[in-house]
């Protein structure tokens, strides 16, 4: 965990966002279109986190204290000043301090580090574990499709557990739970028990897997 303190702005929402996960916002409140615009004027980046409490419309949501910091990667501009945005995940944060003096909601926080690994290797095995069950999954949910394709996933197993957390269905609880954890092994070993659960007890049943899901863990050939 880091020790200094930086001032971040937040968007409370009802989701989970990873790092390394890009998503999809739209932005329509007249609050967050200041944030927004803010954060495009100075290149900067900001937070999403999961609401604990309250509504994403709603006046001061409470939200739990470890989210994920996005760095904007495309946007579009409303005539009327909406926005529409695809943010990429970069590291997770920790909440300290709340600052409500404007109108969107503003942090001091700091920056979450991964726990060293105490035995690399094991580390290393349930990484590969994992990544042969997922890779089995996609395969079987697009064997019928008529293409030759290969399946990629990270190397490092701390951003391959955050990549196999992001495309799981789960509770959104277990998701804020895994985003919480530091300890690498503990993430991955938990996917492993889901994704064994899929290959062994549910072969092939486990979603459809979306046309955005093809585009970011199949690389056609």
């Amino acid at each position: 965990m880091s020790t200094d303190l930086h001032s971040l702005p937040l968007f409370p929402l009802n989701m989970v966002l990873y790092p390394h996960a890009r998503v999809q916002l739209h932005v329509f409140e007249d609050r967050y279109r200041q944030m927004i615009k803010r954060c495009i004027e100075e290149s900067s980046d900001f937070g999403i986190v999961l609401i604990r409490a309250g509504e994403e419309t709603g006046a001061n949501p409470e939200p739990y204290l470890v989210g994920t910091i996005v760095r904007i990667v495309d946007v579009y501009t409303f005539p009327d000043g909406r926005y529409d945005l695809t943010v990429a995940g970069i590291m997770r944060f920790r909440i300290r301090e709340i600052d409500e003096s404007k109108p969107y909601m503003m942090a001091k926080v700091e920056y979450i580090l991964e726990d060293p690994p105490e035995d690399e290797d094991s580390v290393y095995k349930v990484a590969q574990s994992a990544r042969e069950h997922c890779e089995q999954i996609i395969r079987t949910q697009v064997e019928h499709l008529d293409m030759n394709f290969s399946v990629i996933f990270p190397e490092e197993p701390d951003k391959l557990s955050f990549a196999i957390a992001n495309m799981l269905e789960m509770p959104t609880l277990q998701k804020q739970r895994l985003l919480e954890t530091t300890d690498t092994h503990l993430r991955l070993s938990e996917l492993l028990g889901i994704l064994e659960s899929v290959t062994v007890d549910h072969p092939g049943e486990y979603r459809k897997l979306s046309a955005g899901d093809l585009q970011k863990w199949i690389s056609v050939n």
